[in-house]
Parts: C-alpha cells; sequence; structure tokens
C-alpha cells in the first residue's frame, strides 16, 4: 500500500502543468520641465518670415497698412500652418511619461493609450479622454505633422467637455502626443516618450490667422483646448494614464500612470 501511494505521489508531481509566462511590465519616469510646441492647432502657428506679423498685417484690427504684405503673410500662413508642417507653433508646459525599462518586446501597433477620467461629484462619472492605439499616436518634434489615418479623437474627460459639442471632431494632439524618437522602430523602447499638454485657456496667445475674428489675435487663447485639466494634475484619483499590451493572453496593464504623479 505505501509503495501504491509513493507512486502516485511522484506520478502527480511528474505531471505538472507550466504556469503561464507573466504580462510584460513597463518601468517609467515622470517629468514636468519642458515645453513644447501645441501641435495640432494652426491659430497657435506663425509662418516663418523675415519680419514679424505686424509689419504684415498692420496693428491687427482690420488696418491693413499694405495689401500685398497681408496677403504674403496669409497666403504663407495657409501653406505652413493650415496646410503645411513647417510653421512656427506656440510652446505650452508639458508632462512627460518617459519609458525606461521595457521586460520584453512590444510591438507599438499593439498598445492601446487610454487617457481615464474619473470624478467623484456630483456624480460618480468615468470617461475616456483618448483611447487609441500608440502607434496612431506618433510625432516626433520637428517632423511631419501629418496625422495617421487611424489617429483617435477627444472624448470627454469626466464632466468636461474639451470643445463643447464639436469633442469628437478633435484629435488627441490637442491632448499631446507619442514621441517614438525615430519613426523606423516599433516596439516600445527606453527612451520613448509620451508628452501630455498642461495648459490653462489663458497661457498662450493667438496667432493672426483668417480663421479667427482679428479681434482675438495676439489675445489669450480661451477658446481653444490643449491639454488635460488642470484638476487632473491637482486632484488625487481623479485622471490616469494606461498602456495596454492587446497582443497578450489577454488584454495586459503594462503601464498605470496616475496623472497627479506628473
Amino acid at each position: 500500500m505505501l509503495a501504491i501511494t509513493v507512486v502516485l505521489m511522484v506520478m502527480v508531481y511528474l505531471i505538472r502543468f507550466p504556469l503561464p509566462n507573466p504580462p510584460p511590465t513597463v518601468t517609467y519616469d515622470s517629468v514636468n520641465d519642458a515645453k513644447y510646441p501645441v501641435w495640432g492647432d494652426p491659430t497657435d502657428c506663425y509662418p516663418n518670415l523675415p519680419y514679424n506679423w505686424e509689419y504684415y498685417l498692420g496693428n491687427g484690427t482690420g488696418n491693413r497698412t499694405d495689401q500685398a504684405r497681408w496677403n504674403t503673410y496669409m497666403d504663407a500662413w495657409n501653406a505652413e500652418c493650415e496646410d503645411g508642417n513647417n510653421g512656427t507653433y506656440n510652446l505650452t508646459d508639458a508632462a512627460r511619461i518617459v519609458v525606461t525599462g521595457v521586460s520584453q518586446v512590444i510591438p507599438l501597433s499593439a498598445i492601446e493609450f487610454k487617457f481615464i477620467c474619473t470624478n467623484q461629484t456630483p456624480r460618480y462619472e468615468q470617461t475616456l479622454l483618448v483611447d487609441g492605439i500608440l502607434s496612431n499616436m506618433e510625432w516626433v518634434p520637428g517632423g511631419s505633422q501629418n496625422l495617421s489615418a487611424g489617429a483617435p479623437t477627444l472624448g470627454t474627460c469626466a464632466t468636461y467637455n474639451p470643445e463643447g459639442s464639436g469633442a469628437n471632431s478633435v484629435y488627441y494632439n490637442r491632448l499631446g502626443f507619442f514621441d517614438p524618437l525615430n519613426t523606423a522602430v516599433t516596439v516600445l523602447t527606453p527612451g520613448m516618450t509620451v508628452v501630455i499638454y498642461i495648459h490653462t485657456p489663458d497661457s498662450i496667445f493667438e496667432a493672426p490667422n483668417p480663421l479667427e475674428p482679428q479681434s482675438t489675435w495676439n489675445q489669450p487663447d480661451a477658446d481653444d483646448y490643449h491639454g488635460a485639466p488642470l484638476w487632473c494634475f491637482t486632484v488625487p484619483g481623479s485622471c490616469s494614464i494606461e498602456l495596454i499590451d492587446t497582443d497578450w493572453n489577454y488584454p495586459a496593464v503594462i503601464l498605470d500612470a496616475p496623472v497627479y504623479m506628473l
């Protein structure tokens, strides 16, 4: 009887099921001492011309000192800011999530980016300000500003709607972007950075442009939305950023960064 028991114990020991490998992990540093161009908003862009805007537009209140100069500025603005990608954009404060380590190879095309907003009052509400694939949110500062075909649009942030009824027509780059450092690299690599704008409505001045009334030129840019709401950075638990590996055995959260800590 003892021999049978020993044999059974040995058989049970030998028939061991392999444990699944753990999901990937990502480490990061948070930095909030940077300034980045507010890419994605042509009304915050100046064309690259030899003289400042007053030379071309007069005092900006409709008194055109020289129609040819006016046309020169507006033509350049359309070419470089509205239709092109080489204008000069205003700068705003930004927080950065810098990847410092990755436990295994993860394609950027398999990583889902979520900006999650949670509000406790006047009622509990959780929404997604951005939900998209990381490779569709790429931009290397100084490079082409053309959006990818799969670029995600903005939703709402709890009870806050960044663009009124038009929120879902505004792309992710009003919130921030993903800097891969090198667009030829297709897997998550240390040094790659998620940039989130920190913007209050009066921190950027409207650039002269044909889309906005002249009375708004060089005034606080109160009608535009850039970055996460300020309460995301001041209220613990209100906002977070998740990166999710969708290629894993199940959707695995590989990075969870509280925006309050950025």
